[in-house]
This record gives C-alpha cells, structure tokens and sequence, in this order.
C-alpha cells in the first residue's frame, strides 16, 4: 500500500507542479496548493489509513468466541501477552450486545471509551469525530472556491445525515455460537471509506470541472443557480476600449475639418451642395406618407397613413417620427431624439448654428 500510495501521489503531485511552475503565482495557485496538499493527505488516509478490525485481519466471523480471538492475536503477536487496550476490548466483546456495535461504530470506538455500556453512550463518544470532519471539509469548500457551493454544502450534508442514519438504524445480529454464520457487513468501515472517496473527489470536481448547471434546470432552480452560465465581460471590455479609441479621435478629427471645409470657398460650396440634397433627400423621407391625397388613391393605414409609405412603415415597426398636432400624438422617434438633444445639451453641448432653420 505504500508503494501505491507513493507511485499516485507521484503521478498527481507532478503534473500538478509543473502547471503551477508556468503559471504566475496568485490566490489561484494558493488554491491548486491547496487543493493538492487536500487531495494527498484524503490518499493518504484512504491507502495507508484503514480503520483497525479485528475480525476482519484474522479472517474470522463475528460470533468467534472470545478465547479464540485472544488464542489467534497471541498466536500472531510477538508478545507473550496482549496489551490492556485488548484485554478491555475483548472482556466488553463477551456481551453479545456489545459485540453487535462493534461493526456499527468500528475497533477503535469500541477500544478507546472506557465508560461507555450502553447504546447512549456510544453514540454520545462517536458522534464529534465524523461531524468534526464534514464541518472541515464544509469549511475547506467553502476556502477554495465560490463555484458550486452550495451544492457541494448540500452534497456534503446528505452524505453526513445519511451515514448517521443508517448507523443510528441499521440492524445487527449476532449469530449464536454453533449456528450458521451471517456474512458481516461492516458499516463504519464501509462508511468511513464512502467519506473519504468524497472528501477525496469533491474538491477537485468543485475547483476543476467546468460549470454544469445549466445543464440540471430542477437543480439549479432549487439551489438558486442560473440556468445560464457565467460570461466574462473582459473580451467585451476590452473591444469597447478599442472602439472608443478610434472613434474619440475620429471626431475631433470630423470637428476639425468641418472648421477647415467652412474657410475653403470652393469646399464649402460642394459642402452646402452635399447638404442641400441630404436634406432634400430627408424632406422625401420625412414627408412620405404624409400626403392626403395619396392616402386617399392607396387607402389609408393605421392613425390614417398608408402602411407602404415610410411613416407608414415607421409606425408599424414602433418608430414613428410624427410631428404632435390635434388628435394625432407626437412619434416615439421624434420624442426621443428631443431627449437625447436636450441630454446633450445640459450636458454642455453647443449645437452649430447651421441647425437652425431660417
């Protein structure tokens, strides 16, 4: 078992630190340590760790009697005599009802509490080493990560309210001496493994795995999970940075030369020329549909303009640019391009004198 536990925490510890050499050191690397010193110690303890059982090292079932269990350790011991920690516990294994908690709360429960004669006082001596370790393991979650915390919490409680309970109600019976023997289930032993391979696992699923919840919606609605993953906003950040690094001189650059286009006649010329068709131009656009005449020949749309005209068009898609009169309203385009002017001029905006209308 050393051999192995040696060759596996080889395998993981050095892949491990060759990725953190590369990397810069930060809170993540503090957690990959972490993690890594978590992981080898839950190896440590589930390879070279294993609870004591004294029936399960002889090979012997659960109702041998006492004499035959001494005879069998004296046999394989080098002393000539057993240590008081195995006297006391093979005195207390004469009683069969005490001999039936031994596959319930495990060797050392049994070997170490000294007061403990009943059920109670079992449960009472057992109970604060495996809540001492989910709280640990809770807390050490808790440390490396904000992913999925709730449901490893969650994963955590479920695992510990079930191995209390099946220890507080699983049945145990002890053969009489001389009748057929029942195969043993040793449920501290077997619980205690189940623990460790997910104190094991756990943290590593939890810190390394890549998001999943929005693929289980009945679990990430019940523990308040998005259903859609988290998107970093740096990519996004980053583009607007650079958008607006181009666009800010763009425009002093445009302000600059509409100052340059106006001391030039023969510029300003072709600049007026260029205006006097977009605003010829914006005259169609803007008066397209506005026609009664029109309306008449192609039959009227909604609030009496054709549905094929431009404010027409404008009035289905939510954009009318209508001017306020009696009984009609003023368009939503029209309204908010009042308010965005009226923003940029509080926000000190000077608007060029060629806007207004002469």
């Amino acid at each position: 078992m050393s051999t192995t536990f040696i060759a596996t925490s080889l395998a993981l510890a050095l892949p491990w630190a060759y990725s953190l050499r590369r990397s810069q050191f930060s809170w993540h690397t503090v957690v990959s340590i972490l993690v890594l010193f978590h992981s080898l110690s839950s190896l440590h303890t589930l390879l070279l760790r294993s609870p004591p059982n004294v029936f399960k090292t002889l090979q012997i079932p659960l109702n041998t009697p006492t004499d035959a269990i001494q005879s069998l350790l004296l046999r394989y011991s080098d002393a000539p005599y057993l240590d008081s920690e195995l006297q006391e516990l093979l005195q207390r294994l004469a009683s069969f009802e005490i001999r039936a908690l031994y596959p319930r709360f495990g060797h050392n429960v049994l070997a170490t509490c000294t007061y403990c004669h009943s059920f109670e006082d079992f449960v009472l001596y057992s109970l604060p080493r495996p809540v001492l370790s989910y709280v640990r393991e809770i807390a050490f979650i808790g440390l490396v990560t904000t992913r999925r915390r709730k449901l490893a919490v969650l994963t955590l409680l479920i695992m510990a309210l079930s191995e209390f309970y099946v220890l507080a109600t699983v049945t145990i019976q002890v053969s009489p001496r001389g009748a057929p023997h029942a195969p043993t289930i040793w449920w501290h032993d077997s619980l205690l493994f189940a623990r460790t391979i997910l104190f094991l696992l756990l943290p590593l699923i939890v810190h390394f795995v890549p998001p999943f919840e929005h693929r289980i919606p009945i679990i990430s609605r019940l523990l308040g999970l998005s259903n859609t993953p988290a998107v970093d906003a740096t990519p996004l950040l980053f583009q607007t940075h650079q958008t607006m690094s181009h666009l800010l001189p763009a425009l002093h650059i445009l302000k600059y030369t509409h100052a340059a286009t106006m001391r030039l006649p023969e510029l300003r010329t072709r600049a007026g020329a260029w205006w006097e068709e977009e605003a010829r131009v914006g005259t169609w656009v803007r008066e397209d549909g506005n026609n009664h005449s029109t309306n008449e020949q192609h039959g009227d749309g909604e609030g009496g303009t054709n549905a094929n005209t431009v404010r027409g068009v404008a009035r289905a898609l939510g954009m009318a640019f209508d001017e306020a009169a009696e009984g009609v309203e003023e368009g939503k385009l029209r309204t908010n391009a009042k308010k965005m002017a009226r923003i940029l001029i509080l926000d000190g905006v000077k608007y060029s004198k060629q806007w207004h209308r002469h």
